[in-house]
């Protein structure tokens, strides 16, 4: 992308490439500004390999830090900046970074984290005071003109941390060459043109916005992103900025839906919504907001994207599409044999080389592929004709407000608690976020459901916190001594039910 991004500068240096809030910033100055703060990050002894911790709110800031640290050669590190401590402590632990970017925002979450680390960690801030790195002062300084690095499609690019259904998460260490293959399908599938306004509403170290905004930049648009979402202000931001195709989630759409109507809403010049998890509301966004299409799609940080919905073509209910271009898909059962159509087995994916990497888990990444498949641990079925139908995640985990929770994480925090003694945890339905979370807790003496869940919020992101709790004096078993899950999502699926009602 790297390429792309010089391109589009030499090819339209004056088309806005970045539009965020008030701000706009052209392909020509965004080129220049980001070949200076990759100088300027080198010349402070920022070098190939290094990782760099990103964990900044929505801003022009974040999209160049990206693009300096990756010039520069290091490996970029995007994280969630509202995670838990336990989470940032174990991920940037793992990942070791030399530096760790943030915004007054997050300084304060991520100061402590960067400075306990073995190797204690650089902070820097754009327009910073005290002790951390000035980086607006360090980009001034910097000499203009393109870092004097080599870098090839298949050198190490960025470091993304997948949501740890087993446990820990895992980094998924992937090359340049990868963020050009990922782009590629959504901005040529859904027919991105380059007078086309890209509008993204999520947080932009979510896979998502950023590939909203990669699709912008693959096919030299326009990218629009505003610090957080706000439903009440969204038709309006769309009039505005003009945009023509809208990146976003399933339960934004929903929220969307739940809105008295408006007449902006159907006057707008949105075309197409490239919607993760919008099967479920596909109709209703079509009808009632007169776009032309709502694709869906199948990915995940190992795999990257895998399906999408081609547009135009008639919508198959439940389906996440077809295989991108340099994609194949086979549905393999325990022994890897490749299962016939309408069989449900675990969704395996061969594309092109380079593969998954684990960052330093040579286990995790050869058990993660049967040959040159690569195993996704979700569970699926093919039709006739290709298209893919998610029907389970193989590992445990659960979809809250369309981010990927770990029960075992969540679980194991529960359980640091000096009166739980044990805890499962599992997902129950519910219509506008996927699923929320219940806790079932064994505990040694009394502990009510407010201290409890002030433990969890101290130390889980807000996401990840229980919404529903039960307290019991044992949980189901198997002889084996292992907690029988579908018990308790059986016993917590009446509570789905009247949430639904």
């Amino acid at each position: 992308m790297l390429d792309r991004l010089r391109a589009a500068a030499e090819r339209r240096p004056d088309h806005t490439f970045l539009w965020h809030e008030d701000r706009r910033v052209s392909y020509g100055e965004f080129d220049a500004q980001s070949d200076r703060l990759a100088r300027g990050l080198i010349e402070h002894g920022i070098g190939q390999g290094d990782r760099v911790t990103l964990g900044m709110g929505n801003s022009v800031e974040y999209v160049l830090a990206a693009f300096g640290v990756l010039k520069a050669g290091a490996i970029l590190n995007p994280v969630n900046p509202q995670l838990g401590a336990s989470a940032l402590e174990y991920i940037m632990g793992h990942a070791a970074p030399r530096l760790v970017i943030t915004d007054v925002q997050n300084a304060a979450a991520l100061r402590p984290v960067a400075a306990g680390l073995g190797a204690p960690a650089e902070v820097g801030i754009f327009g910073a005071a005290g002790d951390a790195l000035d980086l607006a002062a360090l980009l001034a300084a910097a000499p203009t003109g393109a870092p004097a690095v080599k870098l090839g499609p298949e050198d190490p690019a960025t470091l993304m941390y997948t949501s740890g259904t087993t446990g820990n998460p895992k980094g998924v260490l992937s090359p340049h060459a990868a963020w050009e293959r990922g782009a590629a399908p959504y901005a040529e599938l859904l027919g991105v043109r380059d007078d086309d306004v890209l509008l993204a509403v999520t947080p932009l170290f979510h896979g998502n916005a950023w590939g909203s905004v990669m699709s912008a930049l693959h096919a030299q648009a326009t990218s629009v992103f505003p610090r957080e979402f706000h439903g009440s202000s969204f038709w309006e931001l769309v009039h505005e900025t003009r945009a023509t195709v809208f990146f976003t989630l399933g339960t934004i759409l929903a929220m969307l839906l739940t809105r008295e109507p408006s007449e902006l809403e159907r006057s707008s010049p949105l075309r197409v919504v490239m919607g993760i998890g919008s099967a479920p509301v596909r109709e209703r966004v079509i009808e009632r907001f007169g776009v032309s299409d709502v694709a869906d799609s199948y990915g995940a940080t190992d795999s990257g994207c895998v399906t999408l919905t081609p547009p135009g073509e008639p919508p198959r209910a439940g389906s996440a599409g077809k295989a991108v271009p340099g994609v194949r898909i086979q549905i393999h059962d325990d022994d890897g044999n490749a299962l016939p159509p309408g069989e449900v087995g675990e969704i395996a994916v061969a594309a092109p080389p380079p593969r998954t990497l684990y960052y330093e888990a040579p286990e995790a990444t050869a058990a993660s592929y049967r040959g040159e498949w690569f195993l996704t641990g979700d569970l699926g079925r093919l039709d006739a004709d290709g298209w893919l139908y998610f029907v389970d995640r193989k590992q445990d985990f659960i979809r809250h407000r369309s981010e990927n929770v770990s029960s075992a994480w969540v679980e194991g925090v529960l359980r640091e608690h000096p009166r739980v003694i044990e805890a499962a945890v599992v997902g129950i339905p519910h219509e506008v976020f996927g699923q929320e979370i219940m806790a079932f807790i064994v505990a040694d003496g009394e502990v009510d459901v407010e201290e409890l869940r002030g433990f969890a919020s101290e130390r889980l992101a807000s996401f990840e916190v229980p919404q529903h709790w039960a307290f019991r004096d044992s949980l189901p078993k198997t002889p084996t001594q292992r907690v029988q899950k579908y018990r308790l999502r059986e016993e917590a699926g009446g509570l789905g039910k009247k949430l639904l009602g």
